[in-house]
């Protein structure tokens, strides 16, 4: 009992950092350390710990990590050992390797676990010397005639798949198959590293890998690799440290390390906007659960008592099971080789139907998998009163259209209407005519065979139902005419298809536009920026290689921007933005995407209240299992774009549709397999091809001919 009372005295403190520090500072900060904890009912005061740290620094920021641009990983405890200090003593912890941490699920720890001082150690460290069994793989599907793929035993167990590395990147394996530069990973069967380097950098074989290898440990500067453990290992300290760190007055305590700080464990709590309860009753369902960000289960007519029913392990995946009381089953996994542990980004996973869930039904779990640690075997035995799923989880059906859609006479657009359909996937959709039969929309439909307006439902659920105005345009609209235009935005735009496509259209129409923008080629100017967003252009001054023209001392500034190019004005700006934002960790929520928006729209109409905006609805993506819970998303961006926007034109700003206009299953990429016995593959689920950037731009060459025409 004496010894647990030191314990619980020791950790009520928070972080003593910068230099060694005694007297008022400790005592200040002690006092309001002790008054929070105090605060704390006794049972969730939890238990405290000093955790690991990795900090990386590259030789050059501009590059990636390479044999030609290694780079130095730092651990806490660097020297071998953490200094703690009070009044009346000085304990040095010894450390046998510094603490390192890749995520919150895997960091080193010095810790009080099961009554005994010691270090807990989640993080793998592999330093290579060149002694390595190292031969090559042999495995055609790794070969690259730009690179050398050479594998050497893994001499620990390992789930999680990614890490930290001073001299190469971390794949995953499917990465690492393509990967035409250096990099190392984890072969298939977790038994093997693998190191491929460039051929160029003349390590190709066994014997200059070895060599290369040996150099760089005796140089002082070796390859280190850091990876994820599957199981912890625990470091006892010996007795007499036992005695130290139970001895120390920790209410007067400092640290010489600023990087020191003591972290609290508390009672873990689950999401109650999720969750029916703030715990399981297993550690594991509880860690496993407390990183779950977002819970949707689609298309299930059964809409209350759902639970998750288990977690499944395996050597290479994941499963999880959720169910109702009814036993409507889901089950979905991830491949430990597909998905990242290290990353802040939620990771999808995807359920299917299985006993007595509804065909098109489904489910969706995202998980921040960087603060949870892979458990080595699953767990089983919940129910609804240990695991209980919050019903507003439950997604309804809905078909989310625009307000109205212009088309050209003369120049059809085809729209697709399971483009439309969200938190369902498999539900037929029909058109509903005038004289009350449906039609299938399977092949599209076509626009200028419609009539003023264009209802679509659910073939077997005709309660789910929405309607479009169809406006035909004229032809001749804007005859004799030239309107200036600026399409700014993300990868759509800097493909330089989708504008040109545009152009193409005006150039065989009376009307011409001209485009104006820094990116871009000489007839066909834009202001595209792939992976960019709209809190870029209202943020950064450079990404990805890109810099950003509009940015002026911070703040997105188009009258800067006009007069900085020398541009006379401009008639419209499209504008094809969002899917980038939805995708930024703490920038997604849409309230702050839509500040951004207004934010570059204020700006635009503060130059000029004139110029009008078309706004492009987020397109959707290649239709496939799993891709649903990403197109369900974008529909959710584009029900609150409807919610803002939508009857917005008095203040210039119009949303378009453009999202209709691709076929989601044949206006994609299509590729095929080196194995003719394969059947082809889409290579990119989101950027169309040719046939698809076409059809947008009918839509965006209509909505232009149609604001002229309102002009007139």
């Amino acid at each position: 009992m004496k010894i647990y009372k030191n314990v619980i005295s020791m950790f009520m403190i928070c972080t003593i950092a910068t230099t060694i520090v005694f007297g008022q500072t400790i005592i200040q900060n002690n006092i309001a350390a002790q008054q929070q904890t105090e605060a704390l009912p006794f049972y969730e005061k939890g238990i405290f710990y000093i955790e690991g740290k990795a900090v990386v620094t590259k030789s050059s920021t501009i590059y990636n990590i390479n044999p030609y641009n290694p780079a130095t990983i730092e651990g806490l405890g660097e020297s071998g050992q953490i200094r703690l200090l009070d009044e009346y003593a000085t304990v040095d912890i010894p450390l046998s390797q510094p603490l390192y941490k890749l995520s919150d699920g895997y960091a080193d720890k010095i810790i009080f676990k099961n009554g005994v001082w010691g270090i807990e150690r989640n993080v793998g460290v592999k330093i290579f010397d060149g002694s390595e069994d190292w031969q090559k793989v042999k495995e055609g599907k790794f070969y690259n005639k730009n690179t050398t793929i050479f594998e050497c035993t893994a001499t620990e167990k390992v789930l999680a798949r990614n890490g930290l590395c001073t001299h190469f990147d971390v794949h995953l394996l499917n990465s690492q198959m393509n990967n035409i530069y250096d990099g190392i990973s984890f072969s298939e069967n977790r038994q093997k590293i693998y190191m491929r380097t460039m051929n160029v950098k003349n390590m190709s074989t066994v014997e200059t890998l070895a060599a290369y290898l040996k150099a760089q440990y005796d140089a002082g500067t070796p390859v280190k690799f850091l990876y994820a453990l599957e199981e912890s290992k625990f470091e006892k300290f010996d007795d007499e440290m036992q005695s130290k760190l139970n001895a120390i007055n920790w209410q007067k305590v400092g640290f010489v390390d600023a990087s020191v700080k003591i972290n609290t464990i508390l009672s873990t709590q689950l999401n109650q906007n999720l969750f029916t309860v703030k715990q399981t009753g297993n550690d594991v369902m509880n860690a496993f659960l407390s990183a779950v960000t977002d819970i949707k289960i689609y298309g299930e007519a059964d809409q209350s008592n759902f639970y998750v029913m288990n977690i499944a392990t395996s050597r290479d995946t994941l499963g999880l099971s959720i169910q109702n009381d009814n036993g409507h089953r889901f089950y979905g996994e991830v491949r430990y080789d597909e998905i990242d542990f290290l990353s802040n980004k939620p990771t999808e996973i995807r359920l299917q139907p299985k006993e007595k869930a509804p065909a098109t039904s489904s489910a969706e779990v995202k998980i921040n998998l960087s603060k949870w640690k892979a458990p080595s075997e699953g767990v089983h035995g919940f129910d609804r009163n240990t695991t209980g799923i919050n019903d507003n989880c439950i997604q309804q059906k809905e078909l989310i259209l625009t307000e109205y859609t212009p088309v050209v006479e003369g120049v059809d657009i085809v729209q697709y209407a399971e483009n439309a359909l969200i938190n369902s996937a498999m539900d037929n959709i029909v058109l509903l005519e005038q004289n009350g039969e449906n039609k299938s929309t399977k092949e599209g439909i076509s626009l200028l065979k419609q009539n003023s307006s264009m209802t679509l439902t659910l073939e077997k659920e005709q309660n789910v139902k929405a309607s479009t105005d169809i406006i035909k345009v004229k032809k001749e609209a804007g005859a004799g005419k030239e309107k200036t235009v600026l399409f700014l935005g993300d990868s759509l735009i800097n493909e330089n298809i989708y504008t040109n496509c545009v152009k193409e259209l005006f150039e065989k129409d009376d009307m011409n536009i001209h485009l104006i923008g820094t990116r871009g080629t000489e007839e066909n100017k834009h202001e595209g920026r792939g992976g960019w967003s709209a809190y870029d252009y209202c943020n950064e001054q450079t990404k990805y290689g890109f810099t950003n023209p509009f940015l002026n001392n911070g703040k997105f500034d188009f009258g800067y921007y006009m007069k900085s190019n020398d541009y006379a004005g401009v008639d419209y700006v499209v504008i094809s933005l969002g899917v980038n934002d939805l995708n930024i960790v703490g920038h997604n929520s849409h309230s702050e995407i839509i500040g951004y928006f207004n934010t570059i729209f204020d700006s635009i109409h503060q130059y000029n209240a004139d110029i009008k905006i078309i706004l492009n609805t987020p397109t959707m993506l290649f239709s496939t299992e799993s891709t649903d819970g990403a197109k369900n998303t974008r529909l959710e961006f584009t029900k609150t774009l409807k919610q803002e926007y939508e009857n917005k034109e008095y203040d210039g700003v119009y949303l378009s549709a453009i999202s209709m206009s691709i076929n989601p299953s044949m206006n994609f990429k299509w590729i095929e397999e080196t194995d003719k016995s394969k059947p082809m593959k889409v290579s990119d689920t989101t950027h169309p091809n040719l046939h698809g950037y076409e059809n947008m731009a009918k839509t965006t060459y209509a909505f232009i001919k149609y604001l002229v025409e309102l002009e007139n």
